[in-house]
């Protein structure tokens, strides 16, 4: 099985109902898991883009896949060992710091230079004997639980366990005590996560994958993977990797030790956190298997803190007298292994106190003392800060210098999780400080930096990793510098910017005009439901100008009643207030994430009352990081090259109909039209026009429809430009799903793509408009108007024929506002960056 028959499989799945989804996943799964557990490569081909390909379709897999491991879990459960008979023979020797150094002086000359991690040097191995093995092995354990109490490790402290990493392999082949070498791996991913080093924990992972293909070991190797990508809030592929963990179990040479067992109810409930999913009668099955197993005391306090947090998504607040229960129950054992219990005890009561600030901790005091007096105020930090509320600027800069090595930008979505909650905490303080640049730093993450991000391909099978200690106050963004923020963004001084952020509890929002910074909070629309909105109002907005009952004549609404429908969807949407100057001739605005998919035209002055779309020229600029990146480009060349393509050759007489209608505007502006279903060779011109059908859901699948059939490879039809403009129902639409930071929409690829200003539809698209819409706009483009100006200007044309804000303010402009015909781009310097330095 191979990508393209993967990605058919997905294909197959969209907008199906969940049986046939499961059918189709159900079939994936047969042919590709074998395939995978057989040989690393084929895992190293399949398994990413599997995990992508899942993500398209990420409600229904998830719960399809939860389902199915819970349903194996039950029936392995049977064979799962009751309780640990497992001895530490091998590791349960005493060594000393000078034992040590000796076997180190012996080995470590066999590590000179670069080596492989994957590959045991087997010569080293046997240059030192049995027992200097049992205690390095030994040395290498402790070390790896006494650094497991601190969330954040050194550069130095990392690379040294990287080193042990490969000595333990080593040592534990030849011995054969390779258990040892799992349980080391499984530990260190978790610490390079919590260090937020996202990209070198897969990269970790995948180094396990290749050793446990090696050794015959694929259910640890796959466990080990399912635990680092569900640490890195990457449920789907936690999942995917479990699915592949628990066919190995199939084989019935494979026991299934305590170890083992534990380690799979374990990540059982890790993924279920991972996708908020709580079911009490199937996840109480799997906590009567665990208390049936005689657990090890230690087990015990991991899982049902693991458990307890996963609780808090069905019982809310009311899980904190859940956790003084179980923490007064089991305070022998908590006391005991009060150094290891500290940290995540901590993070699980202040992610309750993060959600719900007035939350009484009074019954939970004394444990958050005693936790706080063990663990170390430095190599806690992060997590320490975030609870006390502090140096949330700090830490945010040096996660963004972190993240800068995540290579994939659907990894970037889920590695970034703890940076959108200091974000978010940043931008509530940076409104009550009046602090531009904090805002401004938070806006970088809350506002998507996946539009911009470059990704760091890798080459080759083998890539050193890097690490360095990072020190927020070294690093900032040049948009912190409000003087060189202006030279960068280059609006106006009539041009109103507004940047809209989530903070902790509410939406806040930062005005720039003629140089001065305002705040203030925006009640209303933190009070909205996006995708209620979204799901509720905007995908089923379209123009009806006359109605048709049976038996009756056609009835054609008077303008009065078209006023009045324009009335009741501002009611509807009157909790859409934004406040915009009243001396501000332009808005151009950068929008949080959370409420992206609030059509910009559709928001209301909350002082005139009055649809943004109709006020003024508006543009959706995405991010500050958009805007100063297109500044760069360059311009449109005067008599703009311009291709059209639309499926002409289909079944359907609408595109024909369409076209024949848009001819004079072709003619006049030298319009090259193209009529296959799929262009032999992508649009390329300064100017490109799609025109097809889409579908409410286009922002996941990014398709067009023609004869009702999806054009499932739109990457065929449309290639580089610098202005797109999409005749595409629905495609200027964006959603923000819950299982990752991300905006899903058509509109990044082309920007990615490098585009500099998109016009799409945020809803229905009436055709009727095209013909009088596109001679404005392109006339108004041909005179050297901004973009931003040109469609206000057709937008505004067409309001004139219909008063309905569902047609006049369908189109939106995304991206870069100042494009037009011009000798030069906005910006001429030789080199910048908006990435940190």
């Amino acid at each position: 099985m191979n990508i393209k028959d993967i990605k058919s499989i997905i294909d197959s799945c969209i907008g199906q109902d969940i049986h046939i989804v499961e059918t189709h996943i159900k079939d994936l799964f047969d042919k590709l898991i074998p395939q995978i557990l057989q040989d690393y490569e084929q895992s190293r081909e399949v398994v990413q883009y599997t995990v992508s390909e899942l993500e398209r379709v990420h409600y229904p897999a998830t719960y399809i896949m939860m389902a199915h491991v819970l349903n194996q879990v039950q029936d392995l459960s049977k064979k799962f060992i009751r309780s640990s008979d497992e001895t530490n023979e091998y590791i349960d020797i005493e060594w000393t710091d000078g034992d040590i150094k000796n076997i180190l002086d012996i080995i470590l000359p066999h590590y000179k230079g670069t080596f492989h991690i994957t590959i045991p040097n087997m010569i080293a191995a046997d240059a030192i004997t049995f027992n200097q093995r049992r205690q390095l092995a030994s040395f290498i354990i402790d070390s790896i639980q006494y650094y497991g109490v601190d969330t954040q490790w050194k550069k130095e402290n990392i690379e040294a366990h990287q080193l042990y990493l490969a000595l333990l392999y080593a040592i534990c082949k030849k011995d054969n005590q390779m258990k040892y070498l799992f349980y080391f791996a499984n530990n260190l991913i978790d610490k390079l996560a919590t260090t937020q080093e996202a990209q070198n924990t897969r990269d970790m992972a995948e180094t396990i994958l290749v050793i446990g293909h090696q050794e015959g070991m694929q259910l640890e190797a796959y466990l080990c993977a399912s635990r680092a990508y569900t640490i890195l809030n990457n449920p789907t592929a936690g999942l995917l990797y479990l699915e592949i963990a628990l066919k190995r179990l199939g084989d019935p040479s494979v026991s299934i030790t305590y170890k083992i067992s534990f380690e799979i109810l374990w990540q059982v409930l890790k993924v279920a956190r991972g996708i908020n999913f709580y079911n009490t009668k199937l996840l109480n099955s799997v906590v009567v298997i665990f208390d049936t197993m005689n657990p090890l005391p230690y087990d015990i306090n991991a899982f049902y803190h693991t458990y307890l947090s996963l609780v808090f998504y069905d019982k809310q607040i009311k899980v904190l007298e859940d956790i003084a229960d179980f923490l007064d129950e089991n305070r022998e054992i908590i006391y005991k292994h009060l150094d290891h219990a500290a940290m995540p005890w901590l993070s699980l009561i202040f992610m309750v106190k993060l959600n719900f600030p007035k939350a009484n901790l009074s019954r939970l005091n004394p444990y958050i003392n005693a936790f706080r007096g063990v663990v170390n105020p430095e190599r806690n930090a992060l997590m320490l800060d975030i609870f006390d509320s502090k140096n949330e600027n700090l830490h945010l800069r040096e996660l963004m210098v972190r993240l800068e090595s995540t290579r994939n930008i659907l990894d970037y979505s889920h590695d970034n999780h703890i940076a959108m909650i200091l974000a978010k905490m940043l931008i509530s303080k940076s409104v009550l400080e009046r602090n531009p640049g904090n805002f401004l730093l938070s806006m970088h993450l809350r506002a998507d930096y996946t539009f911009v991000k470059p990704e760091n391909i890798q080459s080759g099978r083998f890539k050193t990793s890097e690490f360095k200690d990072v020190n927020g106050n070294d690093y900032s963004l040049p948009i912190e510098d409000p003087e060189l923020l202006d030279v960068l963004m280059q609006q106006e001084q009539t041009d109103e910017v507004i940047w809209i952020g989530k903070g902790i509890d509410s939406l806040y929002y930062m005005s720039l005009l003629e140089n001065n910074f305002s705040f203030g909070e925006l009640n209303n629309l933190s009070q909205i439901n996006t995708s209620d909105l979204q799901r509720n109002i905007i995908r089923h907005l379209h123009y009806v100008p006359d109605i048709k009952k049976s038996n009756e004549p056609i009835y054609i609404k008077s303008p009065y009643e078209l006023e009045q429908e324009a009335e009741e969807l501002k009611h509807k949407l009157s909790k859409c207030q934004i406040i915009v100057s009243d001396r501000a001739e332009r808005l151009l605005l950068v929008k949080d994430m959370d409420i992206a998919g609030v059509p910009h035209h559709l928001l209301t002055d909350a002082q005139r009352n009055e649809f943004i779309g109709s006020l003024l020229p508006t543009c959706n600029i995405i991010s500050t990081e958009v805007l100063i990146k297109t500044n760069f480009a360059n311009p449109l060349q005067k008599y703009p090259s311009c291709k059209f393509w639309s499926p002409l050759n289909c079944n359907e007489f609408t595109f024909e109909a369409l076209k024949s209608k848009l001819e004079d505007a072709f003619e006049k502006y030298h319009v090259t039209c193209n009529e296959q279903n799929i262009p032999f060779s992508p649009l390329d011109a300064e100017i490109n026009i799609a025109c097809a059908h889409g579908g409410a859901d286009i922002s996941n699948t990014q398709w067009f429809y023609a004869d009702d059939i999806p054009i499932v490879d739109t990457a065929k039809i449309i290639g580089k430009g610098k202005l797109l403009i999409l005749f595409v129902c629905h495609s200027g639409s964006i959603t923000r799903p819950e299982y990752d930071n991300a905006m899903h929409t058509l509109i990044k690829r082309y920007i990615r793509l490098g585009y500099s200003s998109i016009i799409a539809p945020m809803w229905s698209l009436n055709t009727e408009i095209l013909p009088l819409w596109l001679t404005t706009f392109m006339g108004e483009v041909w005179n050297g108007r901004f973009v931003i100006d040109a469609l206000f200007s057709a937008n505004m044309t067409i309001r004139q024929e219909f008063t309905s804000p569902e047609v006049y303010a369908c189109l939106h402009l995304f991206g870069n506002p100042f494009l037009q015909i011009a000798e030069r781009p906005i910006l001429e310097i030789d080199e910048i960056t908006t990435s940190i330095k």
